[in-house]
C-alpha cells in the first residue's frame, strides 16, 4: 500500500474548523467506536468502527459531499446487532486522506476490496446513501463473494437518471457555496425543518469552503442486464418526496430487474431518508438483515 498524500484543505485554519465539525458530529455517536486508519491502494481510508466484535459485520457508505458522521442518527441502532464499519469514502469530506483516487467503477470496487481486506472482513452486509447506495451496488457487481446482503437507500443515479432540475438546484451551490444557499438546498433535500441546523450540514459547509477539489466517479445508470446480476439479496428504500427521481418510477425498474429485491416507500421523508425517519429506516433494516 502507497502513503497518503498531503492535506487536502486549503489552510491548516480551515483544516482544522472542519476538524472540529466532524468531531461535533462523532460526538453524537450514542456508542463507543474506534477511529481506524486503513491502508489501501488509493490512500488511507479513515472507518469508525462500533459494536460487537463478533456480530455481522455492516459496511456503511454514506453519500456524496458528507462523511461517516452522517451515520449519527442511526448508528446506535445499527450497533446493537451488528459490527459496524462506517467508512469516509474515498475522494469525498472525511478524515480519508487519497493518494491516487479511483478513476472508474472498476477501481472504485477495488478500493472498497482493499478496505474489506485490510479490516479482515470475509464477507458483509453493505449499506449505502445516495452515492454510497451507488458504490454498493457497484461493489455487489464488483465482487460479489464479499456481499452478503445490500441495503440501498436513494441510490444517487444507479435506477434512473438524476433529474435536471436537481442539478439545476445545485448548481448555485457549486459556484458559490455560501451557507444560505446550502440552508436552502438541504431544506430541499429534506422534510426536516430543523435540517440547515445540523451538524452534518454544519460540516458539509466547511469542507465546501475550505477544502480543495478533488476528482471522484461520478454515479451512472446501471443496464437491466448488470441489475439483473445482482445476487445478493436487496432491500430499497426511498423517500414518498424524494427529489432526484420518482420515486415508483426507480422502485419500479428495481423490482422489475434486480433479482431477489425488497422495495419501500418511506413515508415523510426525502432524499435523506435515514436522517428525516431514522427510526422507520433502522428498524426495516435490521428486520431485512436478519434472513
Amino acid at each position: 500500500m502507497t502513503k497518503a498524500s498531503a492535506s487536502l484543505f486549503k489552510s491548516s485554519e480551515g483544516e482544522a474548523k472542519y476538524m472540529a465539525a466532524y468531531d461535533a458530529a462523532l460526538a453524537l455517536w450514542g456508542v463507543a467506536y474506534e477511529c481506524l486508519k486503513v491502508p489501501t491502494r488509493f490512500g488511507i481510508t479513515h472507518v469508525v468502527a462500533s459494536g460487537p466484535k463478533d456480530a455481522p459485520a455492516l459496511v456503511l457508505l454514506h453519500g456524496m459531499g458528507v462523511s461517516s458522521t452522517v451515520w449519527f442518527p442511526n448508528i446506535a441502532d445499527l450497533s446493537q446487532e451488528c459490527r459496524t464499519f462506517a467508512v469516509d469514502v474515498i475522494g469525498d469530506p472525511g478524515r480519508s486522506v487519497p493518494n491516487n483516487l479511483p478513476k472508474d467503477r472498476s477501481e472504485s470496487g477495488e478500493w472498497l476490496l482493499d478496505v474489506f481486506k485490510e479490516l479482515h472482513i470475509g464477507q458483509a452486509h453493505v449499506v449505502g446513501s445516495s452515492y454510497g447506495g451507488f458504490l454498493t451496488l457497484n461493489f455487489a457487481l464488483h465482487a460479489p463473494d464479499r456481499v452478503n446482503r445490500i441495503v440501498l437507500l436513494a441510490p444517487a443515479a444507479s435506477l434512473l437518471r438524476i433529474r435536471i432540475g436537481f442539478w439545476l438546484r445545485m448548481l448555485p451551490l457549486l459556484v458559490l457555496p455560501t451557507r444560505p444557499i446550502l440552508d436552502r438546498v438541504s431544506r430541499w433535500l429534506s422534510v426536516r425543518q430543523d435540517v440547515s441546523k445540523s451538524v452534518v450540514v454544519e460540516q458539509m459547509f466547511l469542507s465546501m469552503r475550505h477544502r480543495k477539489r478533488t476528482r471522484r466517479v461520478w454515479p451512472g445508470v446501471f443496464t437491466d442486464e448488470e441489475l439483473r446480476s445482482v445476487g445478493a439479496p436487496t432491500l430499497l428504500l426511498i423517500g414518498e418526496q424524494e427529489v432526484i427521481y420518482e420515486p415508483r418510477a426507480a422502485m419500479e425498474r428495481a423490482t422489475r430487474c434486480i433479482p431477489h429485491i425488497e422495495a419501500e416507500i418511506i413515508p415523510n421523508a426525502g432524499h435523506a431518508l435515514s436522517f428525516d425517519q431514522p427510526k422507520s429506516v433502522d428498524t426495516r433494516v435490521l428486520r431485512f438483515l436478519k434472513p
